[in-house]
């Protein structure tokens, strides 16, 4: 391009003879303007303009582009004379160049004529089938629904380059009929629960499933005869609520009388069940159900038309429960008035007690039923076979309730790991018998060699089962002793005897397995409830609770929870379903041991350093002060996790 410079007195003079000497006029030319002009006073002129003119060449003419597309399923190009586009071949199509086909990138020359075709459509047919569970309790559809693919070819704007692709499309067909589904169930004899509108739910379906189209009907389980009790029926000794929202557990009710005369319970006839039906219409039994068996024990009688019980005295009515057996009986009150000292001698009564003193030192109160103390026990022992209520305080003395329960509670967890063991035990000896060739005679040796190796821990059970009922053999059924001797006979025998038989050991298996369904469905409703303990001794079937202050240097054990309203300081306490309290342990350090089995909670609002807890065998030790810890086991870390309460 041509340029000047040119210069004037003004800028329009500079640029009209920038033009003359190019011959251009101001359409040819860019103009730029280098100075302009200054003026002194009097309109002199002390500075020229400068401007630099261009002269612009002549527009050339617009090359052609090369480029493609692609238009109604054809494809059209234009090669340029220095430029030629590319196509790349895609998925779902068939490209041919001059009658041969192309897979990969290719560059069109001039003259190339090219074919498009889509590839073939695919069909997937419909599967479908229907599966019955192994109870025939339910009938499933399965269907996977019919599809339909094919590619289709959509118009590409003019480009240099192309990827050339055909889009796929899929339409879903539904092909399978009510009618065949129908013709089905009845194949498999399903006729019962279908619920056709499942069936027409599946088969309009998009995509794979898998419905329920019918259900067979459970059956409804009847119910063995038991008897209500009427009198005294509300148990769970809920505890009065204060203003303030804290609860009051000196206002739980834990015994109710009856007098001469008045119903106790009802006896409720056995219910039959209802059968069920499967989807092939088989009817499902219900078992057969049993009428409850009444004892009638002290107080009570049965009226005249079976279907309740009377009280023949005053009292506690008392319903125990073992399988199917109900025994029915009125428990007596004795009312002490005053103190229990030396002066009225020690107090044991086969009923419930209330006294409503004190209990004084050195003294022992025991009741086959509940004891209530309205006032303090200092250095005395109260033992009752259920339930313990201290409105006041315990000062170094020992409270036991539910012994028989504690005890039957330790016997039946030894019990059942022998059952356990003696059910492998005889395993082994059918094993030992059909393969070893060995004979029934040699059966004595054979269970002393297991017991010294595979079997160490059955009899480590069988002694510490037959020591427990000897310390207890005076709070225990007798059935419990005979057990223990007939274990005895069995594994501990110094020679063979006529119990060393297989037969006998099946035998042994059978009578521990009818013994111990008494006491499976059995929960202790014993409690220990009092204000405030120091320096005692509390050991319970059922729950422990204090309300007041709290307990100082105790040892306390509660086969339920343990309570806490107040502070536990110095000590050893165990409860089997859980412990809550307000405050452990002390500023000095005083060794306080809280313990739960694994799987039960500890509940603390205030936790003094020093403090140790144990869940299962799992041993922690409180470094400093906390507070608001929830403790309980971590499976996945196998220890004790500290959480917020």
């Amino acid at each position: 391009m041509e340029s000047v410079i040119s210069k004037g007195s003004t800028v329009d003079e500079a640029i009209r003879l920038g033009l003359e000497q190019l011959q251009a006029t101001r359409e040819q030319v860019l103009i730029e303007v280098i100075q302009a002009e200054k003026k002194r006073m009097f309109g002199l002129v002390s500075q020229e303009a400068v401007v630099k003119i261009t002269k612009i060449s002549p527009a050339q003419p617009e090359q052609p582009q090369a480029k493609v597309w692609l238009k109604d399923g054809k494809l059209f190009y234009e090669c340029s004379p220095t430029e030629r586009p590319t196509i790349t071949k895609g998925t779902g199509i068939m490209l041919f160049r001059n009658g041969k086909e192309v897979n990969d990138t290719i560059t069109i020359e001039e003259g190339d004529e090219f074919e498009v075709y889509v590839e073939e459509e695919e069909k997937i047919d419909a599967v479908w089938s229907i599966t019955v569970d192994s109870q025939k309790m339910q009938a499933i559809l399965t269907v996977e629904p019919a599809v339909r693919r094919r590619y289709v070819l959509n118009d590409l704007p003019p480009t240099k380059h192309m990827h050339l692709n055909a889009q796929l499309q899929t339409e879903v067909e539904h092909t399978i009929t009510y009618e065949e589904v129908a013709n089905k169930l009845k194949q498999l004899r399903i006729v019962h629960g279908v619920n056709d509108d499942k069936i027409k739910e599946a088969l309009q379906a998009n995509e794979k499933v898998s419905v329920v189209i019918a259900e067979g009907t459970p059956p409804q389980e009847g119910r063995d005869g038991w008897v209500e009790l009427k009198v005294g029926a509300d148990q769970s000794k809920k505890p009065k609520v204060r203003q303030d929202g804290t609860v009051d557990y000196r206002e739980t009710e834990i015994i109710s009388s009856v007098q001469e005369g008045e119903v106790i319970a009802i006896i409720h006839p056995p219910e039959l069940g209802i059968p069920g039906r499967r989807v092939t219409g088989e009817l499902i039994p219900t078992r057969d159900t049993f009428p409850v068996h009444v004892h009638l024990g002290k107080g009570v009688t049965i009226s005249a038309d079976g279907t309740s019980l009377v009280a023949t005295q005053s009292g506690r009515p008392q319903i125990v429960e073992k399988g199917r057996t109900v025994i029915a009986s009125i428990i007596p009150k004795l009312v002490h008035q005053g103190d229990v000292d030396l002066s009225t001698g020690n107090i044991r009564f086969k009923g419930d007690v209330e006294i409503t003193g004190n209990v004084q030192d050195g003294m022992e109160v025991e009741a086959v039923g509940s004891v209530v103390v309205f006032q303090n026990v200092n250095r005395a022992k109260i033992q009752a076979q259920q339930s313990i209520l201290i409105h006041h305080n315990l000062i170094g003395g020992t409270v036991v309730s539910g012994e028989q329960k504690i005890v039957i509670a330790e016997l039946t967890a030894l019990l059942n790991d022998i059952r356990q063991q003696l059910e492998k035990m005889i395993l082994a000896l059918q094993q030992l018998i059909m393969f070893s060739k060995l004979e029934e005679k040699d059966i004595y040796i054979i269970v002393k060699k297991l017991l010294e190796t595979k079997f160490h821990s059955l009899a480590e059970a069988v002694k510490k089962y037959e020591t427990a009922c000897q310390n207890k053999k005076d709070v225990l059924d007798e059935t419990w002793v005979e057990i223990s001797d007939r274990l005895q006979t069995c594994f501990m025998a110094e020679k063979p005897n006529h119990f060393h038989y297989l037969e006998s050991f099946a035998d042994l298996l059978r009578q521990i397995n009818e013994f111990m369904s008494q006491y499976e469905q059995t929960d202790a409703m014993d409690s220990v409830e009092l204000s405030y303990a120091l320096n005692s001794i509390i050991h319970c079937s059922g729950d422990v609770i204090v309300s007041g202050k709290g307990c100082y240097n105790c040892n306390i054990y509660a086969g339920g929870k343990l309570m806490i309203d107040g502070i536990l300081r110095g000590g050893e306490v165990y409860a089997q379903k859980g412990i809550q309290v307000k405050e452990v342990g002390s500023s000095f350090g005083i060794k306080t041991i809280l313990a739960v089995p694994k799987g039960e909670t500890i509940r603390m609002n205030n936790v003094w350093e020093g403090t140790v807890i144990q869940i299962g065998k799992k041993v922690y030790t409180f470094l400093e002060t906390r507070k608001g810890i929830c403790a309980r086991w971590d499976e996945e870390t196998d220890a004790i996790q500290l959480g917020s309460c």
